[in-house]
C-alpha cells in the first residue's frame, strides 16, 4: 500500500518492515522478533495519535457546521461518511489481528505474541482460507469511496496496494496475498503489517477529512501543534515559589495572525509573533500583547488580547567582597550600598546590628559607637505577606587611626627660617585615609634649641601658640631646632588623641 501522499513517517515504516522481513530470511531470531514488536508498538501508538488529531478536526468542522450549516452540509456529511469509512476499514483489520492472536495463545506478560516466530499460521488463515483476499477487497473499496468523496485517486490518498506482481525468486506470478503473507513469514511480522495498513487506512481518512474540511473553510485546519510553558518570572530566589503555566497550543498555517504589543505589529515566524525589547533603562516593565486573525467561519476580524506579562531590567553587576577590608569606623558616617538582583531597590530592608543605620534606595549610612563587629542584615518582601532574609553580612568595627601632628608640612627635616615666623599653627592630619575626618591639635609641649643656649620649653594647653611661644619664634635663627612633643588632638569622632609622634624642624 503505497501513494503519492505518504508521510515520512509512513515512508520510514515501509523501509523498516522490507529491512525486518530481509533480515528473516536470513535466518536472524529474537533480535529481529523483537524489532517487529518495537515497530509494531510506534505503529499502534501513531493510530492512537491520529484518532486524536481525528477527533479534534471533526469537532472543529462540526463547530463550523453549527454556525453555517448551508454552507458546510455536504461536506460535513462527507466528512462523517469519511470517517465511517476508514473506521470500518480499521475495525475490519482488527477483528482479523484479534483472530490470529486467540488462534496462537494470545499474549505473554511483556505484551508480544506467545507464538510470534509461528511460520504456519499467516499462510493457513490468509492465503489458503483466502481471508487477506477478502481484505485486499475491501481496502480497495474502502480506497475508492474514500478518493470519490474528494474527487481524486486512491493512489492520491495513499491508500492504493501495490506489490511487484512477480516473485524475482521463481519467476512466477504472485498474488498480493503471497507477496505479504506466503509461506514462511512469522506470525509478527504479519500482526506488524496489518497494524501498517490500519496506519494507512487513518492516514488516507485523515487526509480526505482535511481537504473537505479546507474547502469548506477555504483554510483554517489544524496542522500544527506547540507546547508551551510561560513563567510567571525566569528570575526568583531561593524561598520564593517558581511558577508556570503549561499548555498546548494549536494553530493553522493557513490562517494569517497579526500579533501587537502596545499596537505595535510584531514580525511573524512561523505563526508566532517575536517580541524585542532593549533593557535600556532599570526598573520593572509591564506589557500585554494582542493577537487578531480572520475567522474563516463568519470573515469577521476576532482579536485575543494575552494576560499582562511583567519582566524587570537590571543593571550588569559583580560583586567583589573585600574580605580583609570590611571595616565600620566608628564615629563617621560609614556609606553602605545594598542591592539584590531580581528585587527592586525600594523594597529592601536593610538592618544593622551594634549600630543605626539611614537611607534609602539602595544608599545608606552606618554609624558605629564601639564594639567589635557589627552586622548588616538585609531582607525583602519577596511575596505578599511573606518577608525573608536574603543575606547578612558581617563587618569589623574599628577605632579611626590616629592623626599624624605636623609643623609646616613637615614632621621632620629643614624648614625656612622665614617659614617658621610665619607659621603659627601645629596640625593634625590623617594621611591615606578614604574619610575626611578633622582634627585639631588642643595641647603640645614645644622645646627651642638655639646655638649655645639652655632649652627653652613652653606648653600650650589650648593647641594655640601663646605670644610668649610666638616671641621665641621670632627670635630664631639659622641652624636653631623646633620640636613638638606630647601632642593632643581632638577629632570630629568626638575622639581626644595623644599622638606618639614627635615633630622636629631645624630653621634653615
Amino acid at each position: 500500500m503505497a501513494g503519492g501522499k505518504e508521510t515520512p513517517r509512513q515512508k520510514m515504516i515501509g523501509i523498516m518492515y522490507l529491512v525486518l522481513m530481509a533480515m528473516l530470511a536470513l535466518n536472524v531470531s529474537n533480535t529481529v522478533l523483537d524489532a517487529f514488536k518495537t515497530v509494531r508498538d510506534g505503529l499502534e501508538t501513531s493510530n492512537e495519535n491520529m484518532n486524536d488529531r481525528l477527533k479534534f478536526i471533526m469537532t472543529l468542522f462540526k463547530n463550523y457546521y453549527d454556525n453555517a450549516p448551508k454552507k458546510a452540509e455536504v461536506n460535513y456529511n462527507k466528512a462523517q461518511e469519511a470517517k465511517k469509512i476508514g473506521d470500518g476499514l480499521v475495525a475490519e483489520i482488527e477483528k482479523l489481528k484479534q483472530e490470529l492472536i486467540t488462534e496462537t495463545d494470545g499474549l505473554d506478560d511483556n505484551g508480544d505474541l506467545k507464538k510470534r516466530d509461528d511460520l504456519g499460521i499467516s499462510h493457513k488463515e490468509l492465503v489458503e482460507e483466502k481471508k487477506a483476499d477478502v481484505l485486499q477487497g475491501k481496502i480497495n473499496e474502502a480506497a475508492k469511496k474514500l478518493a470519490s468523496l474528494i474527487g481524486q485517486t486512491p493512489k492520491a490518498i495513499g491508500l492504493e496496494l501495490q506489490w511487484p506482481k512477480t516473485n524475482k525468486s521463481t519467476g512466477t506470478q504472485q498474488s498480493w496475498a503471497d507477496y505479504n503473507f506466503g509461506e514462511g513469514k512469522p506470525l509478527t511480522s504479519t500482526i506488524t503489517l496489518l497494524s501498517k495498513f490500519q496506519n494507512d487506512a487513518k492516514n488516507a481518512e485523515a487526509y480526505v477529512i482535511n481537504k473537505l474540511y479546507q474547502e469548506t473553510t477555504g483554510g483554517g485546519v489544524v496542522d500544527s501543534y506547540r507546547a508551551v510553558a510561560v513563567a510567571k518570572s525566569s528570575y526568583i530566589l531561593a524561598g520564593q515559589t517558581y511558577e508556570a503555566d503549561v499548555f498546548l497550543t494549536a494553530g493553522s498555517s493557513n490562517i494569517q495572525i497579526d500579533a501587537k504589543v502596545n499596537g505595535s505589529l510584531l514580525p511573524n515566524v512561523g505563526g508566532v509573533g517575536k517580541y524585542k525589547s532593549g533593557g535600556t533603562k532599570e526598573g520593572v516593565y509591564k506589557w500585554t500583547g494582542t493577537v487578531s486573525f480572520k475567522d474563516p467561519t463568519s470573515g469577521e476580524i476576532k482579536s485575543f488580547t494575552t494576560d499582562p506579562i511583567e519582566y524587570q531590567v537590571a543593571r550588569p553587576s559583580a560583586v567583589v567582597s573585600p574580605d580583609k577590608m570590611n571595616v565600620f569606623y566608628m564615629g563617621v558616617a560609614n556609606p553602605v550600598s545594598v542591592s539584590a538582583p531580581g528585587i527592586a531597590k525600594e523594597k529592601l530592608r536593610v538592618n544593622v546590628s551594634g549600630g543605626s543605620i539611614s537611607g534609602a534606595n539602595g544608599n545608606y549610612v552606618v554609624r558605629v559607637t564601639g564594639g567589635s563587629e557589627a552586622t548588616v542584615t538585609v531582607s525583602a518582601e519577596i511575596e505578599k505577606g511573606k518577608t525573608q532574609v536574603l543575606g547578612a553580612t558581617k563587618f569589623r568595627v574599628k577605632k579611626v587611626p590616629d592623626p599624624i601632628a605636623t609643623f609646616a608640612n613637615k614632621v621632620s627635616g629643614r624648614v625656612a627660617l622665614s617659614t617658621i615666623k610665619s607659621t603659627n599653627r601645629l596640625e593634625a592630619e590623617l594621611k591615606d585615609f578614604d574619610f575626611d575626618l578633622k582634627f585639631t591639635v588642643t595641647k603640645f609641649t614645644v622645646v627651642f634649641g638655639k646655638y649655645r643656649q639652655d632649652p627653652i620649653i613652653m606648653q600650650s594647653s589650648d593647641g594655640s601658640f601663646t605670644s610668649d611661644i610666638k616671641r621665641i619664634m621670632g627670635s630664631l635663627a639659622a641652624g636653631d631646632i623646633v620640636t613638638f612633643q606630647n601632642i593632643e588632638a581632638y577629632g570630629e569622632d568626638k575622639t581626644t588623641r595623644k599622638l606618639e609622634n614627635v615633630v622636629s624642624v631645624s630653621a634653615n
